[in-house]
């Protein structure tokens, strides 16, 4: 099979891998859509891993082949997956801080070497502990890449929980690219008045038809005079835009760190407006097992939209160009989708 390696800094190569093998209680999937996501761009833009591996954890494919012991599903099936389950028995999972269990932390899908994702190939290992609890099924009438979707919404849907949005509340977007177009669905089904900004006029424009209060361009000169917001929501990895958010919220207001999500990541702060405004700086981070039904059911039900976000699809053999447009953000390009084309040979 064909599969995106990563070999390194910014340099991921077309390849011939094995089609993974599977155990007892595993199950593997032909890859038919896979979402790029920041955090995969991260990884591949800064080296923050050994190489080689292949990335792509927001997948939706069929069932190709069961392991013995494997009952729920059977070959042909279409299916996504969360490629992190935790173990709800340790101090993180009985405080609900899922992402911080250490099983959570192990990534339950491989196209081969170490696991991480593997969507970026024609086939995918989904391994056991994952197959049992991780896998939800796409109805008919879903696309394959609607249904890519999922887990990110999941995980918006996290932060929203986490930032207390409710109706009435005031809220402030920073970043509308595709995350924070999510979030601001999310945020407007809570009831809440939400208000977006970005650098990039067009996606302001988007933000507008999916329900924002208001829009403003980042940086804009009266930006300061606003009426502070409730609740700031941070989908723009920009340091700037953490202090950015802080100026935004009123005295006792919140603020969720979204987007920062690698380690040695810093920015300058005002820690002032934390200490005697008490306003509160807090972070949301990856997908909970606990929100898997509901994220499933908006994005299938069309409640969230996410077809508007999708702007790219891309053939694996032409995986560098995704990966270009991705990391360049523009008025034409939101969300990035690698759809492998070759039927490869299972053994």
């Amino acid at each position: 099979m064909r599969a995106a390696v990563y070999r390194g800094t910014n340099e991921v190569r077309i390849e011939e891998l094995p089609v993974p093998s599977i155990e007892p209680g595993e199950i593997l999937l032909k890859v038919q859509a896979c979402g790029l996501c920041g955090t995969d761009l991260k990884k591949i833009a800064h080296g923050d891993l050994a190489p080689p591996l292949v990335f792509g954890h927001e997948v939706a494919g069929r069932v190709a082949q069961v392991g013995a012991g494997v009952t729920r599903w059977k070959e042909g099936d279409r299916v996504l997956f969360f490629h992190h389950i935790p173990c709800r028995a340790c101090d993180y999972c009985r405080s609900g801080h899922y992402a911080q269990c250490p099983q959570y932390k192990r990534v339950g899908a491989t196209a081969g070497f170490e696991p991480a994702g593997g969507g970026f190939a024609e086939y995918v290992k989904v391994m056991d502990w994952i197959a049992k609890e991780g896998l939800v099924r796409i109805p008919d009438g879903v696309e394959d890449e609607e249904a890519t979707f999922v887990e990110p919404v999941n995980t918006c849907l996290k932060g929203i929980r986490k930032a207390g949005v409710t109706a009435e509340k005031s809220v402030l977007i920073l970043g509308s690219g595709p995350v924070g177009l999510i979030l601001l669905q999310l945020a407007r089904r809570a009831g809440a008045r939400v208000t977006v900004t970005d650098l990039i006029p067009e996606r302001l424009r988007i933000a507008k038809d999916l329900g924002a209060t208001d829009t403003f361009l980042a940086g804009e000169k009266n930006a300061g005079d606003r009426p502070p917001v409730e609740i700031a929501l941070v989908a723009a990895a920009s340091p700037q835009a953490v202090q950015a958010a802080l100026d935004a919220v009123r005295p006792a207001g919140r603020v969720v760190l979204f987007a920062q999500t690698r380690l040695g990541e810093s920015a300058s702060l005002d820690v002032g407006q934390i200490g005697k405004l008490e306003k509160e700086l807090i972070g949301s981070y990856s997908a909970s097992v606990d929100l898997q039904e509901e994220s499933a059911r908006m994005v299938f039900s069309r409640e969230i939209q996410v077809k508007p976000l999708i702007t790219h699809r891309f053939g694996l053999d032409r995986i560098q160009e995704a990966i270009r447009v991705a990391m360049n953000p523009s008025a034409t390009s939101l969300k990035v989708i690698v759809k492998p084309t070759k039927q490869g040979q299972i053994p």
